[in-house]
Order: C-alpha cells, then sequence, then structure tokens
C-alpha cells in the first residue's frame, strides 16, 4: 500500500480498539506547530522540552502512572483531533527513509503488542498516517540540521538522519 512517497507493509489491516497501549508506552514527540495547536485549544503543561537530557525537540509528559498526559481512564485521548504525527502514525514506525528519491518505509515494530492489528475488515487510514510519517521526516530533518549546524538541505543531514532511522531498528529488535 502507499501513500505518496509512504510505503506501508502489504496485509496490513489497522483498527485502534482504544486500549491505550500505545499511549502508555511511549507518549509523542510533537514539534511546535502541533505544541502550539495543543496550547490554542487551552492546554497548557503537558510538554517537556528536551534539551534538559541533552536530547532536542518536544515531548508530551507522562502522567505519575508512565502514560500520556492526555489519556483519560477511559483509555480516550483529550487531543484526538489535534494529535501529534507520531501519535497518528501508531503502531507503525519509520524503517528507512531515502532521501534521493524521497520514499519514507513504515513497518511494524517487531516487539508490536497492538490489539488492532490484523484486524479482520481493518483498513489502514494511510491518508492520515501518510502525512504523518512526513510531517515526522520533516521534524527529524530539522532536529538534525540544527544538531549538526548545518542547513536542512545539506547532504550530509539527510544521511545522518537516514543512519539514525536505520541504527534506530537495531535498537528495538
Amino acid at each position: 500500500m502507499n501513500f505518496e512517497n509512504v510505503t506501508f507493509p502489504d496485509s496490513v489491516g489497522f483498527r485502534c480498539r482504544k486500549c491505550g497501549l500505545c499511549c502508555r508506552e511511549q507518549p509523542a514527540d510533537l514539534n511546535e506547530k502541533e505544541q502550539q495547536q495543543i496550547e490554542a485549544k487551552g492546554f497548557t503543561g503537558f510538554s517537556v522540552d528536551r534539551a534538559a537530557d541533552g536530547l532536542e525537540g518536544l515531548f508530551i509528559r507522562r502522567k505519575k502512572d508512565g502514560s500520556c498526559f492526555f489519556l483519560t481512564k477511559d483509555n480516550e485521548c483529550r487531543i484526538y483531533d489535534i494529535r501529534p504525527a507520531g501519535c497518528r502514525i501508531q503502531p507503525f514506525t519509520i524503517t528507512d527513509w531515502d532521501y534521493e528519491k524521497n520514499t519514507i518505509e513504515l513497518d511494524l515494530p517487531a516487539e508490536c503488542r497492538c490489539k488492532g492489528i490484523l484486524v479482520e475488515g481493518g483498513t489502514l487510514p494511510i491518508d492520515e498516517m501518510g502525512r504523518a510519517a512526513q510531517t515526522l521526516v520533516q521534524s527529524m530533518l530539522e532536529i538534525t540540521a540544527k544538531a549538526l549546524g548545518l542547513p536542512i538541505t545539506d547532504k550530509r543531514v539527510a544521511s545522518k538522519m537516514r543512519m539514525l532511522i536505520i541504527e534506530n531498528q537495531y535498537t528495538q529488535s
């Protein structure tokens, strides 16, 4: 399956079961635009700047139980309509980005425990997930360029980012 320049695994269906697993395992990263959209809805105090940990970017704060700041007791997302790209792509992950062809490959993590995968009759919201993957790649490019002190258009930025994506696959396996 494809969406513009994004490739999904074949024969995989998905329908969210609202189990909250993805929201408990790792609250999403977000970019400044996503943070501003959430703040415009009246939410505050939900983001943490990773710079304090020596990392770049922002992420959504975890509650004491480790779950996402926006996950309710009923496994509902309080910002579902404006959730970040990292949430929209779940349970998939970016496994490769060919910067010369500008193609993004998505797959399921090896240890995927999502209850909505391979659901009979399930389909993928490929438009939404495809746009989310494109947003994530752009955000990662911006962070990588800033970390390297290079313009985002420099091929070294793209090369480094692709290397990080591929290395991340090995550390998750």
